[in-house]
């Protein structure tokens, strides 16, 4: 099996599967890998026709480009575990049938100065007073990467736009909302991403931003969480729901799996109620099951918790990557370099197109 866990995450990883090896009788090897040298793993033993791995792990990021290289799930085997995940995480490894099952969420919230702000800004109206009282001290992860889709597609949806049209009329009010925004955010936003916003935020320099679970430890450890920073519900368009983008990884079992039932066996046990509440007590892991709740005694992760039905998948389809990558084009022409949304958005459709000058 391979299985992307952190260093410090893989000696708890394995007492489970030592748990499982005891129950059954089977023997499993985990192996610690990358996302992409898993992928690598998996699209190569998928050509060869034949490999030595029964089980992946894969970032809910490129299940789409993966779905060809793993079979087809027996849903009626399934079931029981099927019943206990939340829709939008069920949905998401569904790809031309169920593919994929998820072994960890993750989802972004809103993380504010509580010692500068008081009260987080619940609508984007309350954001833009934000912004306008604390000029240069908003932030985004506004480098080319996907961590920039990430915040972006938050807005489209809570606008009602889909994800997958970048002119649709959500988008078009998002990234007018963007265009409201951009003469306060920090312009160390062009550059920032998860890691050095969250500094950035811990230094004082934004009251501000959008990001993953981990941020919060990171300011637990320092002892700024939660008295002085703290996590919220994203804000609210008008007239529109609150929604966050689903992260996470996902179990999968390769086409060229030498032994599939008992790999099946393994992601039953995986998601199963007692694994789930052992990673969730020892590692925080957020799971899909909903009989399963997120470990926060202390209340650091109050925002995520809030959002924890509010999550959506980001659009499943093979082309993914060039569509993030348009977003990401559109938002920092409005953002950096001027652009009226409107345009900046046409432009950007034309490049998934394939008409692009």
């Amino acid at each position: 099996m391979a299985v992307a866990v952190l260093p410090g995450e893989l000696p708890v990883y394995r007492s489970v599967i030592a748990d499982f090896e005891v129950e059954t009788g089977l023997r499993v090897a985990v192996v610690p890998q990358q996302y992409a040298d898993i992928r690598r793993a998996l699209a190569a033993e998928s050509l060869a026709g034949r490999g030595t791995i029964d089980l992946v792990e894969l970032d809910v990021y490129s299940l789409a480009l993966a779905a060809a290289d793993v079979r087809v799930l027996d849903t009626a085997a399934l079931a029981p575990e099927l019943a206990a995940f939340t829709p939008a995480s069920r949905r998401a490894g569904e790809i031309d049938g169920l593919r994929f099952v998820p072994h960890r969420l993750a989802w972004q919230a809103l993380i504010y100065n509580h010692a500068v702000l008081g009260a987080p800004p619940a609508t984007w109206d309350e954001l833009l007073a934000v912004a306008r009282a604390y000029p240069g001290r908003i932030g985004f992860k506004g480098a080319l990467y996907e961590g920039l889709t990430c915040d972006i597609l938050p807005f489209v949806w809570a606008a009602g736009g889909s994800g997958e049209q970048l002119d649709d009329a959500g988008a078009q009010t998002a990234f007018r909302f963007f265009a409201a925004l951009e003469p306060y955010i920090d312009p160390q936003s062009a550059t920032f991403k998860e890691a050095t916003i969250a500094t950035a935020m811990a230094r004082g320099e934004i009251v501000l931003h959008l990001n993953w679970p981990f941020a919060m430890s990171l300011y637990a450890g320092q002892g700024l969480a939660p008295a002085t920073i703290r996590s919220a519900p994203l804000p609210r368009a008008a007239d529109g729901d609150r929604t966050t983008v689903l992260g996470g990884g996902y179990l999968g079992v390769p086409r060229s799996a030498p032994h599939p039932q008992d790999a099946l066996r393994l992601v039953r046990y995986l998601v199963g109620g007692a694994a789930q509440t052992r990673f969730a007590r020892q590692l925080g892991w957020f799971s899909a099951r909903r009989d399963v709740p997120i470990a926060d005694p202390a209340g650091v992760l109050d925002g995520f918790v809030a959002m924890r039905e509010a999550v959506r998948s980001r659009p499943e389809r093979a082309d993914y990557p060039r569509l993030s990558r348009a977003w990401q084009h559109a938002f920092r022409a409005v953002m950096f370099h001027g652009a009226e949304p409107a345009a900046a958005l046409a432009a950007a459709a034309r490049e998934v197109a394939g008409d692009a000058p």
